[in-house]
């Protein structure tokens, strides 16, 4: 059975949370975002060069893709040789090379550094690879951010990236076992971000088993006010706030 382990579920600049990342172990092992804290974190559990066999960055967010150089440099130095699928949404390809090369310039050459390959999953045209399914939707945030679908075997996992609910991610999240979504804040009132209040009923209303919440503001007056709210909010769905290692099955 597949699962989710959070590498992180912090905002951009939280003290104390890795940037917000989820390892999906299924048919395919799959990285979704890798902020500039999430190498790190991510060694502190996996020294294993050869781990993964993708990485989906949901947008060009700092905190959601600035760690790929270094972990991806980090794969070729530690003696990794078969190829890497990097998938983001619709024109991906363009902006995840930039932030390779600014990383790291001419670190992935031919012969220098394992195959990278880059898959672009536009929103209406799922990708499917070694059985599992991915499909994308545009959520709502300052910049394109593409939620993603990861499904296989009939159990699906949901991953937000940034951004609020619109009607296109509420169709991709529909129906399936684990959302993880970011929540910013309890209550309406950041534009290009979700609210507890939305996403439970969001939940709700798209028949989601279990939403985790993420990514919520740094301040412990506003994830205290988070907790408090979910812990009002009854189980219909299953509402969870993870930390880094929590690990789920699908």
């Amino acid at each position: 059975m597949a699962k989710v382990r959070f590498v992180g579920t912090g905002e951009a600049f939280d003290p104390r949370l890795p940037n917000t990342s989820l390892l999906y172990q299924g048919r395919q092992t799959i990285l979704l975002d890798c902020g500039y804290g999430v190498p790190h974190a991510w060694w502190s559990f996996d020294t294993d060069p050869n781990t993964l066999d993708g990485i989906f960055l949901t947008h060009r967010h700092a905190d959601h893709c600035f760690g790929l150089p270094a972990l991806v440099v980090w794969m070729r130095v530690a003696g990794r040789h078969r190829g890497l699928r990097l998938f983001g949404g619709a024109g991906s390809s363009g902006w995840i090379r930039d932030v390779l090369e600014l990383g790291y310039a001419g670190a992935y050459e031919p012969g220098k550094c394992f195959p990278l390959e880059f898959v672009e999953v536009q929103p209406g045209r799922p990708v499917v690879v070694e059985g599992v399914e991915l499909s994308t939707a545009v959520s709502a945030h300052g910049t394109t951010n593409h939620a993603v679908r990861l499904e296989a075997d009939g159990r699906a996992l949901c991953y937000s990236g940034d951004g609020a609910p619109t009607d296109s991610t509420r169709a991709l999240f529909s129906g399936c076992q684990v959302l993880v979504h970011e929540c910013y804040t309890p209550d309406p009132g950041v534009q290009g971000h979700a609210d507890a209040r939305e996403l439970l009923g969001m939940a709700r209303e798209c028949q989601v088993h279990t939403l985790c919440l993420v990514h919520i503001e740094r301040f412990s007056s506003t994830q205290a006010e988070v907790a408090q709210f979910v812990s009002h909010y009854g189980s219909d769905p299953n509402v969870l706030i993870p930390a880094p290692g929590d690990v789920l099955r699908l």
